[in-house]
């Protein structure tokens, strides 16, 4: 037994879902930016990174280049074969390239298993992807992120074997692909999640669509990971909150 907690109220039925869900979840607010605000205490490190005094919400953390980065450890989700999972987070892109979210079985960016999960492509837009044992399946958003210091975008990836893999812009399902019913997973635990970056595996793990080989620089804000398939009316509550 683990994480028992005892409320002096009865909670909501969003409260449990969140509870019973939400694998992590970084702010990046000044205080304690690099602190999992999740059930779970998740491991973090951080290298090159600065804070933008205005965040989507409230503070956020900056990427500033080559050798910016951001990762958190465990996610057992990502162990297993056919686990659903979402992925939300608020973005401010000083450009359209490189990599927001990779995952690796090595603190490097490497392993026996890794990939770029969401990122930018040649072209610039934006692609969320999965592995299915064979091969890497892409969706890609058909209209460019804005780059602007005042505006934020929400990004939020979602795949089950029931849906499939979809990808939501600003509380718009803007692509999926419902016939990516298949997720290949690590089979190892603990996983390696990274934001800004691939590491050493640029060039050597699955990119699929993503144009890994560059970094991305500029802001992201409440970085959440969920081991669930995010709703659509999940999405909209966490875009208008």
């Amino acid at each position: 037994m683990d994480k028992l907690t005892i409320s002096r109220r009865a909670k909501s039925a969003c409260e449990i879902l969140e509870d019973a869900t939400l694998a992590a979840r970084f702010p990046f607010d000044n205080v304690a930016t690099l602190v999992d605000f999740g059930p779970n205490s998740i491991s973090t490190s951080a290298s090159s990174y600065s804070i933008l005094s205005s965040g989507h919400s409230l503070q956020a953390i900056k990427f500033n280049g080559s050798n910016s980065y951001f990762q958190a450890s465990g996610f057992t989700q990502f162990s297993i074969n056919n686990q659903p999972f979402s992925i939300s987070l608020w973005i401010q892109p000083e450009s359209r390239s490189g990599t927001l979210v990779h995952i690796s079985t090595l603190s490097t960016g490497l392993g026996l298993w890794c990939l770029s999960l969401i990122g930018f492509a040649s072209n610039g837009t934006l692609v969320a992807q999965i592995y299915n044992g064979t091969t890497v399946l892409s969706v890609m958003a058909s209209t460019l992120i804005p780059l602007s210091s005042s505006f934020w975008t929400h990004i939020v990836q979602t795949w089950s074997s029931t849906n499939g893999l979809r990808l939501y812009i600003d509380n718009v399902l803007v692509a999926s692909l419902p016939s990516a019913t298949t997720f290949s997973a690590s089979g190892i635990t603990p996983n390696y999640m990274t934001l800004a970056s691939s590491l050493l595996g640029s060039g050597s793990c699955l990119a699929g669509a993503i144009n890994a080989t560059s970094p991305f620089t500029g802001g992201i804000d409440d970085f959440k990971i969920y081991s669930r398939e995010l709703s659509a009316t999940d999405v909209c509550t966490l875009y208008i909150s």
